[in-house]
Order: structure tokens, then sequence, then C-alpha cells
């Protein structure tokens, strides 16, 4: 928890979110949810983001994950003045209590499921609750940090051995989950936070059809170097061009002050003040009468000391008060629950990320318009009869551009390289979608400024 000093600083948040099909998937059983909309494209007081990633057999998926968008923030918002952890939890039973007797209720719906990955901004916060190996992640100064621990084969044997889970057997199934909205009568849910926001912090909410394809260091670079549309857009283009063997969706949402220069990137409440010093003050007079003294009594040595003296003594004098205290969080939001963050990912100067989307890049321009240097199965894009539609591009409208990107990566602008490639990735991925008439890009921006 928060040192408890002022009271929280109003934040706005601005929210974008995509949900994408896939390459691979002929149905879209992912959902997503950002409550409340809003039509001037603002939202001042509390937030709820939410992924859902649906399974089941037929159209039970695709039902399960929208059972759960459309009870959760809804419920959630109806607790009245409840306290949040509680009201988060129990919204989030209630979703289960609905998916399990609509899966009870028909043959084709039995053992329909979702995962919930939930992000609550209120009263200066974040509240994360989650079931499933859908993710909510943090970017904070650089620092890329997963809140929520997968409810996963290879997590679980990981925690029960005491090792990351990089370092499971990779025999072990991957997409095996361990809990999940609906197969049961009751479920567990994890609570994580409160978590204080800042100015500038980023969240991103994803089902496992970006992270079983881009990873965390590649996805934090993006979210540092793009606005929230562009990132969010940028990483659903990403995983299908690494096969999207899964629905995708992501939410992208940035934390910015009601009040306070955004502009610096630090809010007017926390930036240091300047303060005059009374002890300085006075030693600075004791030195200035020193060195007249010595001065004018023929003692040049002791005149420069003390001249010295009341110099530094100035400067002492008029010191920055530290910034103030982190912002109190309200008791309603009770105490710290969770044990997250469970993975940390360094920014560093995205050197790395630069250099694979160059690499990527580079591979997408040598689809050129003449001939077809991808197998179909490569990248297995379908046409509208089902069958493997050619992949070819024509790449002359880009060739300036990926040039204009590659002497950025060259001189070390790595920044702007991520930037000027992103432009044109997502570019060819429009050109993509047209050529193999499936319309298989299905997305939705909100924006909460």
């Amino acid at each position: 928890m928060a040192d408890l000093q002022s009271p929280a600083p109003p934040f706005v948040v601005r929210a974008v979110s995509r949900t994408d099909v896939g390459m691979r998937r002929a149905t879209n059983q992912d959902a997503v949810a950002i409550s409340p909309h809003s039509a001037e494209g603002r939202i001042d007081g509390d937030a709820f983001l939410m992924v859902a990633d649906g399974m089941g057999a037929h159209a039970a998926g695709e039902l399960a994950s929208k059972l759960a968008t459309d009870t959760i923030p809804l419920t959630y918002f109806k607790s009245g003045g409840e306290a949040p952890p509680t009201a988060l939890r129990r919204a989030i039973r209630q979703a289960n209590d609905k998916i399990h007797q609509k899966g009870a209720s028909a043959a084709e719906f039995y053992g329909m499921g979702t995962t919930c990955s939930c992000l609550v901004l209120t009263q200066g916060a974040a509240l994360v609750g989650h079931v499933g190996d859908s993710r909510v992640y943090r970017l904070r100064d650089g620092v890329f940090e997963q809140l929520t621990f997968d409810h996963s084969l290879v997590w679980e044997m990981a925690a029960a051995s005491k090792v990351s889970a990089d370092r499971v057997p990779s025999c072990i199934p991957k997409n095996v989950i361990t809990r999940s909205l609906g197969p049961h009568k009751t479920v567990i849910v994890d609570l994580e936070g409160p978590h204080a926001l800042q100015q500038g912090d980023v969240f991103l909410l994803c089902s496992d059809g970006l992270t079983g394809v881009v990873d965390d260091s590649l996805a934090a670079s993006l979210l540092s170097t793009l606005s929230p549309t562009d990132a969010a857009e940028a990483l659903v283009n990403l995983a299908n061009l690494r096969g999207g063997p899964d629905n995708i969706s992501v939410i992208v949402a940035q934390i910015e002050t009601a009040t306070g220069d955004t502009a610096s990137g630090t809010p007017a409440a926390n930036r240091p003040k300047l303060q005059i010093s009374s002890f300085g003050v006075g030693i600075a007079a004791v030195c200035a009468v020193a060195c007249a003294v010595f001065f004018y009594g023929g003692n040049p040595v002791g005149a420069l000391a003390s001249a010295i003296g009341l110099g530094v003594a100035l400067a002492l004098s008029f010191v920055k008060r530290p910034a103030s205290r982190p912002a109190v969080l309200s008791p309603l939001l009770g105490d710290a629950l969770g044990n997250g963050p469970y993975r940390r990912t360094e920014c560093g100067d995205h050197a790395a990320a630069a250099g694979d989307l160059r690499d990527l890049v580079s591979e997408l321009s040598n689809l050129k318009s003449e001939e077809e240097t991808v197998r179909p199965e490569d990248i297995p894009l379908q046409n509208g009869n089902g069958t493997p539609a050619a992949v070819m591009l024509d790449w002359s409208p880009l060739k300036e551009r990926q040039q204009a990107a590659d002497e950025a990566f060259d001189r070390g602008d790595y920044v702007g390289s991520i930037t000027r490639y992103s432009e044109i990735i997502a570019q060819a991925m429009a050109a993509i979608r047209n050529d193999d008439d499936t319309h298989r890009f299905s997305a939705h921006t909100e924006v909460i400024s």
C-alpha cells in the first residue's frame, strides 16, 4: 500500500482495444470490454477494462466470453458502496454462475468456459481480477511487469518446483489451463493490487493469442515507443505475421493526470518545489561578515576562504523540496492482495526490438507481386472458397519508407525506426487482408482521453 499522505490525484485513461480472429481460426472466441463508454471519448471516473478468451465446441467459447464481458463490468458498477475488491470478486463469480448454468442447459454447451482478466482503475489505483491465462501487464519507467499469474499447467508446475516457467520441460503443453470460468460450479478468483497509479503508466491486457507468439521484450518496446492506438495495432499485426495460431485480443490503456503538466511527464503535485533554508541563509550571513573583516583587515587568504564559504552557503540556501509522498489509497481498497508482479522485463534502448522489426520488414519486402516466395502453408491465408491464397505484395509504395526506417536504425534512432517499421507493417497487413478477401480483421477502438 502507498504511504498515506495526500489524496489520490484525479486520473484520465486513454484506452484502445483490438480483437482479431487470427490466421488459423474460423471464428473469434475472444471478447473485450471497456466500460463505461463515453461518446466524447473521456472517462474521468472509474474505468473497467477486460479481456476474455473463450473455449468450447461450436459457438460455446464465443458465447462464454461474451457472457463474461457482458456480466462482469455491469455487475461491478451496480455494486453500489461495496469495497472494490469485494465487488470485483463477486462480479466474476456471478459470471461463472451464468456460464456454468448455460453449459448445463444443453449438450452443445457442456464444458464451455472462458478466461477472464479484469483491470479496475479507481480511486487512484489499479485493481486486477483474474482467472485463466490471459494477462495484465504494467509498463512504468521502462520496466514491463506481468501483474497476473497464469493458471496454466506450465506455470503451476513451475511454481510447485520453484523454478521459472521457462525451465519447465518443453514436452509439457503450454495451452492447458488449470482454471477458467464456467466448467465448475465454483471458481477461485485471484485479486492483485491495489497498485497506486502514476502519470504515464501503460497497461496491457491480452489473450494468449498475443503472448504465445510475441515476447515480453518486444511488446514492451512497442508500448514504450508508440501511441496506444498504434501499439495495439502493431501487436495484433505482429501476432498475425508470426502465424496467428489463435484469436488475438489486446487492450492498451495509458494513464494521464486530469490536472497538471502532462507534457512534462510529471504531475504538478509531484514536481519538486524550491524552498529557502533558514539555516543556509544564516551560514551565508556569517560568511559574508567574515569575508568583509578579512578583506579590510588585509588577510586575502581568509577573505577568499570566507567568499567560498559564502557561495556554498548561498547554494545550500535554495534547495528543492522533495515531491510529496505517494498519494493515499482509499481504505475501501483494503490491504495488498496477491503476489505480483510475477515477471519483470527491462526495456533498454529498444535496439533488439528495432532489429526484430527490421528483419520482419525485410522478409515482407521479398513477397513480390510478380512471384510467390513464401509457401501458403507458411502464412496460411485463405481465399473466399477456403483454399490457400497466394501471398504476394506490391512493395513499390513502401520502398522509400523502408529505406528511411533502415537509415534511422543504422544511425541508432531505434525509437524512430520502430515507429517507421510499424507503419510499414500496418500498410503491408492491410494489403494482405484486402488481397485474400476474408475480411478477417475485426477491430474496434475506444479512445478515453
